[in-house]
This record gives structure tokens, sequence and C-alpha cells, in this order.
């Protein structure tokens, strides 16, 4: 019979995988998750968060939050997050254009996303380095919809010979004319929520558009601790219109976050559960889950350092941090 002390060391062992079938690094015992939601709560009552959108903010005091509207910093409850919490699905189904491209999120599902927003490319056929056109993400889509092993979509490459104002609705019709699996789409303003469902009503239907939105939206909040207008706007839209909404925070350790990876998984967690409970206010039960491209700042250059070691580490924390709420997780891979 394994003792108490063996059992406590098995259970904090550094590394330790997944299901039989799927990829996982998990560092962390259910007792440490525990210790960094709490933590998370701690931020969230005690320090706040920016939040400039007046409706947010009203929706935040209405369910009993205290807001600072002399400095647009809004504390939390703990209570009120965690009631949130508790009405997120915990698996979500994301509607492909046909239903052999449908993919569930959540429970023990494995699946793969491509890295996207890439402003230049090196061309195809002439090697030379240049932005990326319209031409390139029609392009590069049709190639990502023929990949087994990508199961969502987003854009890997930004338009820049399309209005900034417009790009999102130029690159959201390309993917949608070049594949069939669900695509991510990142709005910049909350008034494209709108067009974008008249798009998508466009191309199916509107009844069968309702019934099964193939793209869905993601926001981000804004490091250290904002809910900026167009994080908070673009959220409280796309979960109004009944898409699936992805909440994703861009921590740098060392530079917008902690030096130390244990307070940047402490303050990711606090940002990211900030929009979670601000979609579950607006919808209680609204599809959503946790997402993170955090990683550490690389000094030598005032970059994020996508791809180093302390990113995986990071993000394998942030991974158990979904499963521990028991809500769909997604995260940056490098």
């Amino acid at each position: 019979m394994m003792t108490e002390q063996a059992a406590l060391a098995a259970d904090r062992h550094p590394v330790r995988y997944g299901p039989p079938g799927s990829l996982g690094l998990m560092g962390l015992s259910r007792e440490d998750c525990g210790k960094i939601h709490q933590a998370s709560l701690e931020i969230l009552q005690k320090t706040g968060i920016v939040v400039t959108s007046e409706k947010a903010k009203a929706i935040f005091a209405d369910h009993g939050a205290t807001v600072d509207k002399s400095t647009n910093r809004v504390y939390l409850p703990p209570g009120l997050i965690e009631k949130g919490l508790s009405t997120i699905p915990s698996t979500i189904r994301i509607p492909g254009r046909t239903r052999d491209r449908d993919y569930t999120m959540g429970g023990d599902s494995l699946g793969f996303v491509n890295f996207g927003s890439t402003v230049y490319l090196n061309d195809l056929h002439t090697g030379e380095r240049r932005k990326a056109l319209l031409d390139d993400v029609m392009q590069v889509t049709r190639v990502m919809d023929t990949l087994d092993s990508l199961e969502i979509l987003i854009s890997m490459l930004n338009a820049t010979d399309r209005s900034p104002v417009t790009e999102t609705m130029h690159t959201l019709a390309a993917m949608m004319a070049n594949s069939t699996k669900p695509v991510e789409a990142i709005p910049p303003t909350a008034d494209l929520i709108p067009k974008m469902a008249l798009m998508g009503e466009a191309a199916v239907g509107k009844d069968a558009f309702r019934k099964n939105p193939f793209f869905f939206t993601g926001v981000c909040v804004v490091s250290p601790l904002q809910l900026v207008d167009d994080c908070s706007e673009v959220l409280m839209a796309a979960v109004e219109h009944g898409f699936v909404t992805s909440v994703l925070s861009m921590c740098l350790a060392g530079g917008t976050a902690p030096v130390h990876l244990a307070g940047t998984v402490v303050q990711h967690n606090a940002e990211v559960l900030s929009g979670l409970t601000l979609g579950q206010l607006v919808k209680p039960g609204a599809p959503m889950f946790y997402s993170s491209s955090t990683t550490t700042l690389d000094m030598r250059f005032g970059m994020a350092a996508v791809g180093a070691p302390e990113g995986a580490v990071l993000n394998s924390a942030l991974v158990q941090m979904g499963k521990y709420y028991n809500i769909p997780v997604r995260v940056s891979g490098g």
C-alpha cells in the first residue's frame, strides 16, 4: 500500500502524461492548480482589472462587482467568477461548414490548429521575402484544408493589400470559400460581428448558419490586467450572436507579466477568468474556451520568444488550469 508521503510525491511528479492516445506534459498537482486559482481570485478581487467599456462595466456592476469609475478598475468577487466558470460547457462542438468537419473540444479530445497572423512570407516561386496578400490567404487556406492534422483553421496570413478596417472580412470570405473546416475570425471591432453573421447566412442560409455557425471568434485580454474596449465589446457581441468564443491572454514573462513563471501563470489565469466571467454574465451557458499564447520575453531583442522552452512550461501549466475548471482549453505550441 502506498504511503502518504509516496502518494504526495507521485502526485507532484514533474512530468506526467495524459490519457492513452493523448499528448500531455503535466507538472502541477490538483493542489497546485487550486493555489493558482485562489491567487487569481485574490488578484481580481483586490487588484482588479481595468475595464474601459461602459457596457461591460455596467454588466459587472449589476452583478455585484465594485467599479471605480475614476480609474476604470473593476473588482470581481470570487463568487461571481466561480459562478461564471460553473456555467461554461465542459465540451463544445465547433461546427464546420459540413458536418464531417465538425470538431468537439473538451474532455480528453486532442486537436491542432495552425499558428497565424503572419505579415510576411517567403514567396513560393521567387523566394523573395514580401508582405502577404489576399491571394496568399486563399492559397494557404486550400493547403490547410487538405491537412488531416488540422481540425480548426485561423488565418495564417494577414492580407496587407486590404484596408485594416476590412481585412478581417476579406480574410474570412477567402477562408470560407476555400475550406469547409471551422474557422476562427478575430474581428478588431464589435460592429463586424453582425456583418460576419450575415456573411455566414449568405453562404449556407439563415437557419442553417444559426444552427451551425461554422466560424467562431477570439478575443485577447491586454496584459497586464486590462479588458480594453475592443476585447470586451467584441466578446459581448460574439456571445450575444451565439458564436463560440475564445478568451486569450498573451502575457510575456519578464515584460508584461512577472519574470517568474509561476507569477505569469497566475496573472494569465486571472486575465482569462475576467473575460470568461464577462461572457457568462452576458449569456450564461455560452460556449467559451480558455486560451493561451503566453510565453517569455526575449530581453535582448524586446520580442516574444515564441517557441522558447519557458513557453512550453507555461502552456503546460495553463492546459492544466483549463482542465482544472473542466472547460475546453487551447494553447500555443511554439
